[in-house]
């Protein structure tokens, strides 16, 4: 019964009141950023060929660098290039440009142009998996975009007609996930910022008529209603961060999936190329065969499926992240004997590796099979290894029905379903520890659900009462940062020990749960069996209902007055995902008997925010007139972070910029080739980066000096050259728009995630600003009153043995607020010395406001944004960018000031200086941050070991352990030793000598060394390389850093051994002997050995004359008596010759008388 009084349509009113209500607080909060939603930024990616052409957009999967503006660089003379270097470039470009609503995109980018807009792109490189083969770094480049007109038509009545901006879509080694932030300079129209994900497809090749194809199946151009409508929505499972194609599938009695490379902003349906068989046998249960599939997992290279019992997995062809091609030809069916019944995803990669598993039915129930992904290469362990689950747990009949995997322990979560001796079922959680083979079991799940008799939780502490209602389990979902883990079916149950649970009340127990989305960054969601959607704050316990709800109808129906295309009656959900801590949809909408499959945001603070206006609310009667009021349940009206550290020293966040070249065009537009020139310089920044990470430190801590170090006294020249048009190839090259970034202006938000390294904090201040009066005064000792705020703020520690937290309030009465300093500390306790970038101990900070969590909304520069609750991820260990170098510069000079000389080889060579053996060596370190530039001298303790070596950089030779221990170890009594040291300490083993700062090396070279006995090529001294391994690993207690450092050193003027130098003094002595023996003889023997040459030399002359004479004087005989005699008178004068020749003068003297 209404009360007593006049007839008051009351419902009727609430409602308009609350709609209207809603519309007109809506907008209020808008209107400051009104304009800027109207404009958005457009990305499509072009290949190097098709820069001007309005063909759309291309598919990224070219992953080679192109060597087409090499040539343009040769062109390049008197600018400030190294012409000896090969300039490559990247396979695509970026073309950007931007669009307002009702307004033509070519006018925009014409009138944005000459107002003097330009875009400013920041691409951000995912670091890789395998962080064995790749180095792990945040790396980010900035680009400014350059305008570039269409040459798709020809225009004459306006010289701009259409253009677009572009920039180099640069591609790092070891990356496959980029994305892309596009903002303003600051000129022109204000656009809001905005992201694209831009992704490296490998399931693409080319065919020989130069089209694109699926290498995992068939595209599908008809997207066919009843593949999504009233079909159930599925989970989407990846791993995070990692993934550059996301594959769904649940396509009713089809085996197609949903691919994606763009995070859904654009989609293929790929019929995939599978057998579809099945395993049906006597040792799998017997099912409905369908071709649907149920399973999807992506991985960074890889996808799987499951598809009935049947696993299948497709490797992309990744050439940027595998050494070699490791990409399937054809689907790879694995696990062929086991029946398969369900796949559960690990989101997070560790150890190099990423991770699957596969849970069996059949013969091997109560097995899980886990796998390993390391670069594309995919492999299977059954575990448990002995027993079953069921014999460990010594149970008859159990099945397991979910599977977790946390990185941190090696531990396998199982929920494992028991069915005893009579007949009755429950649930229990099984921990599985991969190294040591050890279970147990951490808990037994209720059989029913709790009576938390109006309480919004409850802890489970088993003296509690239970209703009627069966506690029906259906999987898990952990989050590794804050250790927070979820048991969910028709409940919820949370616990952050995995053995102490907390029952959240406010989940009703007539639903179940279907899956969960986690962001990882406190936000959950929540799906129904039935589509309804639910959304928790990590660290609170009140679940909040956000479709269907009266919040949803409210905004719908505001949708609906703007005539939003995201939004129709007839409606399916997909899935449900976050990505970037935002909540979207895939849906699937039917207008006009048209379908279209669209990504749109679940706008949560928009939802909350409507769903607080309509309950409480209350009409007071003043006067003649009713007053709607609302009860505003956050406990603070404004909330800033103040006091934010300078971010990228947390962050480890690299940053390069990048500006195109200047061209000397009036207009300012770019050509083909000053592009391509951009394309080269962007990409040889990106190799200096790359080959910046060596073992010997250049002068300068920069990566770029080495590009630059030779042209900066020559910059006023060109300076001079293209101030007068003179520059060659009509583009200018400024060195100053190719550096690295280091005075990174601080955003006022905290990071997405901080490194912290042994002892080191991490502070921040919020400033809280209140309604009303907030603050209360007690009376402390001294009778002195002190003032205190009402609100109190909480800080929740995921791993409080690990790290702490101090919160310091002060109370700021004056501005009605107050302020509190927070400040995160490393213990030093949790975490042993590791390379840098790996191997990092996960866990979370969550800073919360108490009574806000899913109360406080506020509108931000990025728009409505939850207050009151932020959570921190939280890695420690070594951050990456930090790297130990030899001090090549400062050695030289040490080693030159204490030893009062200096010799270099004989060749020199200035990347690789020479030392003298007899000298005594010290060396010098840098510890050098790649992200902050601060390069200091290290002065901790670190081990010294020759690893390797050989006589010529071709014949270096690696040392087995047994070898390190006996040419290092002054423990070693095998005469072994290449070098020794004094005043040093052992290490705990007493195994090696502990060098410090400053330390001297004296090099030895025994006789059973490799050093020892070197034989000379030449006639120098003998030369000697060392392999040199430097590490502070268990001797340095200052860092978690495990500074790892392997360098070559070259030896000159080593000693030879006794017994080859004694056979070189011999050998020397003996020819020295027998040049002077043989100079002895020589000068006595000289005069008669003469003599004894005239007169050999005089008796030859004559015999040679006589001959002669004779010969002439015989042949003149025979001409004259040849008319007299012809063969008898030659007979008898050549026997007279023959006869008489031993008397020369009488024949001589017979023809002249």
């Amino acid at each position: 019964m209404n009360p007593a009084g006049p007839s008051w349509p009351r419902l009727r009113v609430l409602w308009v009141l609350w709609s209207l209500m809603a519309v007109l607080l809506s907008p209020w909060r808008l209107w400051a950023v009104e304009d800027n939603q109207e404009c958005t930024w457009q990305v499509v990616l072009n290949k190097f060929e098709t820069v001007g052409k309005n063909h759309g957009s291309d598919r990224f999967f070219e992953q080679e660098p192109l060597d087409t503006v090499d040539n343009l660089f040769s062109l390049l003379v008197d600018a400030p290039i190294d012409p000896e270097e090969k300039y490559l470039g990247f396979p695509y470009y970026l073309k950007i440009n931007y669009s307002c609503k009702g307004e033509s995109s070519e006018a925009l980018v014409r009138k944005g142009h000459l107002t003097g807009l330009k875009p400013v792109v920041l691409v951000i490189f995912q670091s890789p998996v395998n962080f064995n083969r790749w180095k792990l770094e945040q790396l980010q480049i900035q680009m400014e975009a350059a305008p570039f007109r269409s040459k798709a038509e020809q225009c004459s009545a306006e010289e701009m007609c259409n253009l677009s901006w572009y920039t180099p879509m640069p591609v790092k080694n070891g990356s496959v996930v980029m994305r892309v932030d596009v903002s303003s300079n600051g000129l022109g129209p204000f656009i809001p910022n905005k992201r694209f994900l831009v992704n490296i497809n490998g399931f693409l090749k080319r065919q020989q008529d130069n089209r694109l194809q699926f290498t995992v199946g068939n595209e599908l151009f008809n997207l066919i209603p009843r593949y999504f409508v009233n079909a159930p929505s599925r989970p989407l499972w990846y791993t995070m961060g990692q993934t550059p194609v996301l594959i769904l599938g649940g396509i009713p009695e089809e085996k197609s999936v949903l691919l994606t490379d763009t995070s859904f902003t654009d989609f293929f349906l790929v019929e995939l190329s599978i057998d579809s068989c099945w395993v049906g046998s006597f040792y799998c249960p017997q099912g409905n065969f369908t071709a649907t599939i149920y399973d999807a997992i992506a991985t960074e290279s890889t996808l799987f499926i499951r598809q009935n019992q049947l696993v299948y997995y497709f490797t992309g062809n990744y050439t940027i992240l595998h050494e070699s091609n490791h990409g399937s030809e054809s689907w790879v069916r694995v696990l062929p004997n086991e029946c398969i019944k369900k796949l559960c995803p690990v989101h997070f990669h560790g150890n190099g590796s990423e991770y699957i598993m596969a849970l069996t039915t059949g013969k091997h129930e109560g097995y899980v099979h886990f796998g390993t992904i390391t670069d594309g290469l995919v492999s299977f362990q059954m575990l448990p290894r002995q027993q079953s689950v069921c014999e460990r747990i010594q149970v008859v009949i159990c099945s397991i029905t979910w599977a977790v995997y946390t990185e941190l322990n090696y531990n396998l979560l199982l929920l494992v379903e028991i069915e005893d001796t009579a007949a009755r079922k429950y649930f229990q959680m099984v921990g599985y520890n991969l190294v040591n083979d050890y279970l147990s079991i951490l808990y037994t799940i209720p059989e029913f659900i709790p009576d938390a008799r109006g309480l919004k939780f409850l802890m489970i502490l088993g003296t509690e009462s239970y209703t009627s209602f069966p506690m029906v389990p259906k999987g898990m979902s952990y989050n590794s940062f804050n250790n927070l883990l979820f048991i969910w079916g028709n409940f919820l149950l949370q616990s952050y020990d995995s053995e102490n649970f907390i029952f959240l009340a406010d989940f009703p127990k007539e639903l179940s749960i279907k899956y969960m989305v986690n962001s990882f960054h406190g936000d959950i969601a929540i799906v129904t069996e039935t589509e309804e959607i639910w959304y928790l704050v990590e660290g609170s316990y009140h679940v909040y209902k956000l479709f269907p709800s009266k919040g949803w109808n409210v905004y719908i129906s505001l949708q609906v007055m703007q005539q939003s295309s995201l939004y129709a009656s007839r409606e399916t959900m997909v899935t449900l995902f976050y990505e970037d801590s935002n909540l979207y949809q895939l849906v699937y909408l039917v207008n006009n008997q048209q379908g279209q499959l669209i990504k749109r945001l679940v706008p949560v603070e928009q939802l909350l925010m409507y769903e607080q206006l309509s309950d409480p609310h209350s009409l007071e009667k003043q006067k003649s007139h009713l007053k709607l009021s609302f009860t505003n349940f956050c406990p603070f009206a404004l909330m800033r972070l103040r006091d934010l550290p300078d971010q990228k020293i947390y962050t480890r966040q690299e940053l390069y910029r990048a500006q195109p070249p200047r061209v000397l065009e009036p207009s300012g537009f770019h050509t083909e080739n000053s592009l391509a020139v951009y394309q080269g310089l962007v990409y040889y920044l990106l190799w200096l980066h790359s080959k910046y990470h060596k073992p010997y430190a250049d002068p300068v801590h920069d990566s770029t000096w080495r590009w630059w170090k030779s042209k900066k006294q020559d910059q006023d020249y060109y300076y001079y050259l293209v101030s007068n048009g003179k520059s060659a190839g009509n583009v200018h090259i400024d060195m100053a728009n190719y550096k690295k970034i280091y005075d990174v202006k601080t955003e006022y938000q905290l990071p997405e995630r901080i490194f912290l390294d042994k002892g080191t904090s991490y502070s921040f201040s919020i400033f809280l600003t209140f309604r009303g009066h907030s603050f209360k005064s007690e009376l402390e000792p001294g009778n002195i009153f002190q003032l205190l705020s009402q609100v109190d703020l909480g800080v929740v520690l995921a791993d409080p043995s690990c790290i702490e937290a101090v919160v310091k309030q002060e109370v700021l009465i004056n501005r009605n607020s107050v302020l509190f300093r927070v400040m995160l500390r490393d213990k030093s306790v949790c975490f042993d010395q590791g390379i840098s970038g790996h191997h990092f101990m996960k866990t979370a900070m969550l800073v919360k406001v108490a009574g806000s969590a899913g109360h406080c909304v506020q509108n931000t520069i990025q728009g409505l944004r939850m207050q009151g609750n932020l959570m921190v991820p939280v890695l420690i260990g070594c951050p990456p960018g930090k790297r130990l170098a030899f001090d090549i510069t400062y050695t030289l000079q040490y080693n030159n000031l204490q030893n009062r000389h200096y010799f270099d080889c004989v060749h020199v060579d200035p990347e690789m200086p020479c030392f003298l053996f007899r000298d005594i060596f010290h060396p010098f370190f840098l510890i050098q941050d790649l992200v902050t530039g601060e390069s200091g001298s290290f002065e901790g303790s670190y081990v010294l070991k020759v690893v390797g070596g050989g006589p010529t950089l071709d014949t270096i030779k690696e040392y087995s352990e047994e070898e390190i221990y006996r040419f290092n170890s002054p423990l070693d009594n095998t005469y072994s030793l290449i070098w020794t040291t004094k005043n040093s300490t052992a290490t705990e083993d007493l195994a090696f000598s502990i060098m410090s700062h400053n330390m001297g090396i004296e090099w030895l070279c025994l006789e059973n060394s490799p050093c020892h006995d070197t034989v000379p090529h030449s006639i120098f001294a003998p030369e000697f390389f060392f392999k040199v391994l430097v590490s502070n690993r268990g001797v340095d207690k200052s860092t978690y850093c495990d500074y790892q450092l392997t360098f070559l050193l070259h030896l000159h003027g080593l000693p030879l051994s006794a017994k080859r130098a004694l056979f070189i003094l011999m050998v020397s002595t003996s020819v020295f002997l027998g040049l002077v023996i043989l100079y002895i003889i020589t000068c006595l023997l000289l005069p008669l050995m003469l003599k004894m040459c005239s007169t050999l030399r005089w008796k030859i002359n004559n015999i040679i004359t006589s001959d002669s004479f004779y010969t002439y004087s015989s042949s003149s005989i025979a001409f004259s008596r040849s008319s007299e005699t012809k063969s008898s008178a030659g007979s008898k004068v050549g026997s007279k010759v023959a006869v008489n020749k031993a008397e020369p003068e009488e024949v001589v003297k017979k023809p002249l008388t």
